[in-house]
């Protein structure tokens, strides 16, 4: 399991108190992981925002940026396909892709939530892990663009999951490709269940 990744997954979902409860141990998450000193004080620095900030206001500010439609949405496919038959079938390709691996979905989200895709990454090996964040890197540029632009706090996240990526912003290309596995299929030692009422450190818990 990679930690930093689940970190990650899981200061993007939507808050509430699970979430604050297991701030700590998400940061000791990010601790452990090979972001770099600059990106680990920028999610210190987030972490902290989501421990202080009243949960409701923590919410209401959540919907306002990622909601389906909002420039910055969660739904990585969204910004390549928008509504395109396009976007139906490069979602069910990476729902077969999780399916593969052993992964069962219980959530209401599409295949494509960011949380959900990095969750996923986090469970794999070494190297598909690695080469599916890369291809993925062109679908998350333009949410961290909407996120820079407008100084939203969750821009540390999403400058930290690219920096993971070999690729550098420059040389992200916003093609409409699916993420598809470029190394050889590895599977996650048990089934990961995603959705449910779980601990969001122990698997990934979507808002109802």
């Amino acid at each position: 399991m990679n930690f930093g990744l689940k970190a990650l997954a899981c200061l993007l979902l939507y808050p509430d108190a699970a979430l604050k409860d297991n701030l700590p141990e998400i940061k000791e998450g990010v601790g452990g992981s090979s972001l770099s000193d600059d990106q680990k004080d920028k999610l210190y620095i987030f972490i902290n925002h989501l421990a202080e900030t009243p949960l409701s206001d923590l919410q209401k500010d959540y919907v306002s940026t990622f909601d389906i439609g909002k420039k910055a949405s969660l739904n990585l496919f969204e910004h390549m396909h928008g509504d395109s038959r396009e976007r139906g079938s490069a979602m069910l390709n990476l729902k077969k892709l999780y399916e593969e691996r052993g992964l069962s979905i219980e959530s209401d989200e599409f295949p494509d939530y960011l949380p959900m895709f990095l969750e996923f990454l986090s469970g794999l090996g070494y190297s598909e892990a690695q080469a599916l964040l890369d291809s993925a890197a062109r679908h998350i540029a333009p949410i961290d663009i909407a996120l820079q632009k407008s100084e939203s706090p969750w821009r540390a996240v999403t400058g930290a999951i690219l920096s993971l990526s070999a690729m550098k912003n420059s040389e992200i290309k916003l093609e409409r490709d699916d993420l598809l596995p470029t190394t050889e299929a590895e599977s996650f030692d048990s089934p990961v269940r995603f959705g449910g009422n779980a601990d969001p450190v122990q698997t990934v818990h979507f808002k109802q």
